[in-house]
């Protein structure tokens, strides 16, 4: 298992020391521009060019895990700051070492994404997992010998949740542990990354082309003041006769 990050305009990301203190290996992967400044030898694999959106950089990456017999490979954003899990209603901070756990269960089973919840989420009255009824984003171990279906730039900024329903429509399918978590910024309010296309409403142009491609199964919706998505993925997985929980 190896760590990959996908990073811009973030020189000073830490994300990667949880997954190390945890011995699980890490690439951080950077536009050329941006190569030189992030001061991480031996850690770093250039994805040859600059400012192509970030449904190019989970492309480069999906194509880099398979050329190079990556097969399971978690995908994380840079701006992660903690794991950890719920147990018996208390809260355990950790390092990535939570995704050892996590493979131990499911390395035998067919599911190509394997998410966790948001720690403000994670405490919550619910199912212990979910299958196929909820997004995994943000962190997310990947089978990557299983997948056949690529990120779609139209979507760019929700091609991470337009990536989870390919997998229920295409493939086996998604897995969410809920009770194990992890902490970043909320959307948008942190410097580098896609902010400048979060302050551009970029999600928003995003959100009403998932809604075009995806109906019924998505809709838009305000969380505050930002338009977000509300999407009926149980919905979807039994029309296309996946599993259900």
């Amino acid at each position: 298992m190896i760590c990959y990050i996908p990073s811009k305009g973030r020189p000073w990301t830490k994300t990667h020391k949880l997954f190390q203190s945890a011995g699980i290996e890490v690439l951080h992967f950077i536009e050329p521009s941006e190569y030189e400044i992030y001061r991480l030898p031996g850690t770093k694999v250039n994805i040859g060019e600059d400012n192509r959106g970030i449904a190019y950089v989970r492309n480069f990456m999906l194509d880099y895990a398979k050329q190079h017999g990556h097969i399971h490979v978690i995908v994380c954003d840079d701006d992660v700051t903690a794991f950890g899990k719920y147990v018996d209603d208390e809260r355990i901070k950790s390092d990535a070492s939570i995704w050892l756990e996590i493979f131990d269960k499911v390395r035998d089973l067919p599911y190509e994404l394997v998410g966790i919840n948001y720690v403000q989420f994670a405490w919550g009255k619910q199912k212990d997992i979910s299958i196929n009824t909820k997004f995994a984003e943000v962190c997310v171990l990947m089978n990557t010998s299983k997948i056949h279906w690529c990120y779609r730039p139209e979507f760019d900024t929700q091609e991470d949740r337009d990536f989870v329903m390919q997998t229920i429509r295409d493939g086996a399918g998604v897995l969410r542990f809920n009770r194990y978590w992890f902490a970043c910024p909320g959307v948008g309010t942190n410097r580098g990354g896609l902010q400048s296309l979060y302050k551009e409403k970029r999600d928003e142009l995003a959100a009403h082309s998932m809604c075009e491609e995806w109906a019924p199964y998505i809709e838009t919706k305000y969380k505050k003041d930002r338009l977000d998505l509300k999407a009926d993925l149980k919905g979807l997985a039994l029309y296309c006769n996946k599993d259900v929980k």
